[in-house]
This record gives C-alpha cells, sequence and structure tokens, in this order.
C-alpha cells in the first residue's frame, strides 16, 4: 500500500497545512536549501508539517561538480537540519546537464561523498532522479531512489503505466498536481518504502570524532576554519551541552567551552576558563564524550 504526499519549495509560497493534511497527503518533501543558502519556505514548512502530523524528508538539488563541492553542499544540509527529526532522511537531487557531462563515473563519485557527509551524521540519504539518469548515469549504487517520470501531457493525476517500476522507494507521478491548502501546481508523490526517523538532537555519529584536529584559537582570532569550529560544536553538544552545529564560533558556542572548562579543572592557564581548545581542553572532551558513549 502506497502513502500520498508532495514536495515542496518556495516557489509553493506559504501552504496552509492543516488543509493540505485533510485533503488525504501523508508526507512531505520540503526543500531544505537553493544554490544561495537555505529555502526561504523551510523553517516554516518544517514547523508547519510536524504540527499537522505529516511524515517529513528534505531534498537538495546538488550544483555540485567536485569531491569537495559535493561534501561541502551535504555539509551545508546538515548545518540547516541541525539534528532536526526527519521520518524519510535527505534526498540527493541529480538532474543537473552540467553534473551529467562530468560522465557517469565522477556523477557516481560525487553522489557517493555527498551521501557519505549526510549518513556519517547519522540522516538516512538517498537519491532523487529521473528515469533516465536512473537508467543510465546513477542508478545501482548503495542507496535508495525517488524517481520522477510523468508524460508531456501531465494533467496531475496518476498514470499507471508509467510507473518507473525499477525498485524505487517512490514515484513522483506529476509536477501539475493541485492540492488543497496550495495555490498553483505542486510535485506529487507515491511513496512504497517504509518511514523510519531520526529523533531531534540525536544524530548517530560525530563525523569530525577522532579527526586529530586542534583548536589554538579563541572566538575573535581572524581566521578560524568552520570544519574545526563544527568539530568543537559536535564534542560539545557530545558532552550535553545544546548547540547548533553551523560552524560558527559565537557567543554561544564560546559559552558552552568556557563552561565545559569550568567544570574540568586543569583544561585552561589562568584563574578563569580562557575559551581556548587547547590539548587539554581536547583531551578533555575526548574523554568526556567516549565515556558519554
Amino acid at each position: 500500500m502506497s502513502m500520498k504526499g508532495i514536495d515542496v519549495s518556495s516557489y509553493q509560497g506559504r501552504p496552509e497545512w492543516g488543509k493540505v493534511k485533510e485533503s488525504g497527503i501523508d508526507f512531505a518533501i520540503l526543500r531544505v536549501m537553493n544554490s544561495k543558502g537555505k529555502d526561504s519556505s523551510f523553517e516554516y514548512n518544517y514547523q508547519e508539517t510536524g504540527r499537522h502530523g505529516l511524515f517529513r524528508g528534505v531534498y537538495r538539488y546538488s550544483y555540485a561538480l567536485t569531491i569537495a563541492q559535493a561534501k561541502a553542499e551535504a555539509q551545508g544540509v546538515l548545518d540547516a537540519l541541525a539534528g532536526r527529526k526527519l521520518e524519510m532522511g535527505v534526498w540527493l537531487d541529480l538532474e543537473w546537464t552540467r553534473q551529467r557531462s562530468l560522465g557517469k563515473v565522477k556523477v557516481r563519485q560525487i553522489a557517493e561523498a555527498w551521501m557519505k557527509v549526510i549518513r556519517n551524521a547519522g540522516y538516512e540519504c538517498n537519491i532523487y532522479c529521473n528515469l533516465d539518469w536512473h537508467r543510465n548515469v546513477c542508478g545501482g549504487l548503495q542507496a535508495k531512489y525517488w524517481i520522477a517520470r510523468y508524460s508531456s501531457s501531465d494533467t496531475g493525476v496518476v498514470k499507471d503505466g508509467l510507473r518507473p517500476n525499477v525498485g524505487e522507494s517512490g514515484w513522483q507521478f506529476s509536477s501539475k498536481g493541485r492540492v488543497h491548502g496550495i495555490s498553483g501546481n505542486v510535485d506529487m508523490d507515491l511513496w512504497y518504502d517504509s518511514v523510519g526517523s531520526v529523533k531531534p538532537g540525536t544524530m548517530a555519529m560525530n563525523p569530525y570524532k577522532d579527526s586529530g584536529k586542534l583548536l589554538k584559537y579563541n572566538r575573535l582570532t581572524v581566521g578560524l576554519a568552520r570544519e574545526d569550529v563544527r568539530w568543537l560544536q559536535w564534542e560539545l553538544r557530545e558532552a550535553g551541552y545544546e548547540l547548533v552545529v553551523d560552524g560558527k564560533f559565537g557567543p554561544k558556542t564560546d559559552l558552552a567551552l568556557r563552561a565545559f572548562q569550568a567544570s574540568h579543572p586543569g583544561t585552561f592557564s589562568g584563574k578563569l576558563p580562557d575559551g581556548i581548545c587547547g590539548s587539554k581542553t581536547r583531551e578533555a572532551l575526548k574523554a568526556d564524550t567516549s565515556l558519554a558513549a
């Protein structure tokens, strides 16, 4: 038995999610990022879909042309999610023509690197693409697939003969659907796979654990690498401090670090915590989070 759902972005404005739910929609996959940053509709859609009891997933259209760009895109998704609950995971949207021109081998390498970053943070991560991409570019990876297939005469109605039938978890069967509570067209989906869950704030794995990195500078020092700050924020989260892993060494991160130091005498120099994560603080963080694991 399948579930009926939609996928949305800022193009759909501010849906009335109560009406959407009442119209028979079970789930929504939300665009979390665009090429410029977080989708302007994401926060509203995430909160309202949860309030009305819809299952949720997120997607990001990929513009990555290198492995490094793929990892950066995926990390941007994690920054936006900040550990929030997703019943339907994260979906890598592969459809850009410039990306395809790289060739099948390179696209698959990009996809694998992208998904690994998300999966290492504890989320399920899989691939959205059309049937042509599945057949000729990215099919056969260690992933589930959400496949788009609809005709040029698409009217928003399910046409069973167009179902991909390649073992897909979900089928996007229309880009011209109509749903009560949304003005204009919306993408329509059927889902055949089971639905899981990641609880908020309990991402399964710290991707920076045992990375060997040392933070030597306080928050006022110019040039502190975002990756280093993410490592510290992960360690502090696992030590029990409530932080968003966003790579920004701001007042909350500084306060959490000083609080940790205050509870671990000997990790800083001077009479007061110094907010500098040197070797002693790092070792204390490693010991503290390993005991909590």
